[in-house]
């Protein structure tokens, strides 16, 4: 039973993706009203009231870190990209903004990611199947303290949402038939700083760093993600940055109801963003 106690903790450890989590906000380099200023005509960008941001995207997630789960001891977490594409059953990544006059904006990120495995039992003909969702979603105000031609500056505040959900059930096994169901959610409040600078015609370079947490919902958590963008023209630009989030949650209870996870998830992100 050894690599289900395993993928359980793999499980339980999605959100971070990610993910996971800070924050993305994920592309923090296409700020709206930033990178394209400069090539929009004065009339239209300039003298709209509201602007708007889709951004899909997708990480490359790797987690590292420890979870534990009601009474199963701790576990360490080792899981790669691979490991993810080949378990997920349905993922999405994306942020949405809204910009008032270049000063005023909110932004939502949304990450969402549902897993599953089976593993036969040798000697027994049972089965062990494992599933895992985890739901990331962020909801920020910024105010744009910094703006000139080439850069912009935004700081934000507001929280991150973390839905875990965890099922173990299993037949046949030498254990017997059982059916075990955990997770936890909880809400961070973050603060943090973006920023974005125009280095050529049809590139930004970008960054993005935050902190939360603070013993209210988690304990501590921390997000730091920095890219360059490629800006086709004045709507469409895609993403390239990397990220690293971490997290270190415990729900404080013992027994059947413990729940602790303490991750760091890092990888590549890519986004197709749609501003207008």
């Amino acid at each position: 039973m050894t690599p289900n106690l395993k993928s359980r903790s793999f499980y339980s450890l999605f959100a971070t993706i990610s993910w996971f989590a800070i924050a993305g906000t994920g592309l923090a380099a296409d700020l709206p009203n930033g990178s394209s200023a400069e090539v929009a005509p004065v009339n239209d960008r300039i003298n709209r009231a509201w602007e708007f941001v889709i951004a899909p995207y997708f990480i490359a997630a790797n987690i590292t870190g420890s979870t534990q789960v009601g009474r199963l001891p701790s576990t360490d977490i080792d899981v790669g990209t691979s490991d993810i594409l080949e378990n997920i059953r349905f993922g999405f990544m994306g942020r949405a903004e809204a910009l008032y006059q270049h000063k005023f904006g909110a932004m939502l990120d949304v990450a969402y990611m549902n897993l599953g495995t089976a593993t036969d039992t040798p000697g027994t003909g049972g089965r062990v199947r494992v599933g895992g969702s985890q739901l990331i979603l962020e909801t920020m105000l910024y105010y744009r303290a910094h703006s000139t031609n080439k850069t912009k500056i935004d700081v934000y505040a507001g929280g991150r949402y973390w839905d875990i959900g965890l099922d173990l059930n299993a037949t046949g096994t030498v254990a017997g038939d059982f059916n075990i169901s955990s997770g936890a959610e909880w809400l961070d409040p973050v603060i943090g700083v973006r920023a974005v600078h125009r280095f050529a015609d049809k590139w930004t370079i970008n960054g993005r760093g935050d902190i939360g947490g603070f013993g209210a919902g988690s304990d501590f958590s921390w997000n730091l993600q920095a890219g360059v963008g490629y800006h086709f023209n004045d709507i469409w630009s895609t993403q390239f940055q990397y990220k690293v989030l971490s997290v270190d949650y415990d729900n404080g209870k013992t027994g059947t109801g413990r729940f602790a996870y303490d991750a760091l998830t890092h990888g590549p992100l890519l986004g197709i963003v749609a501003r207008f």
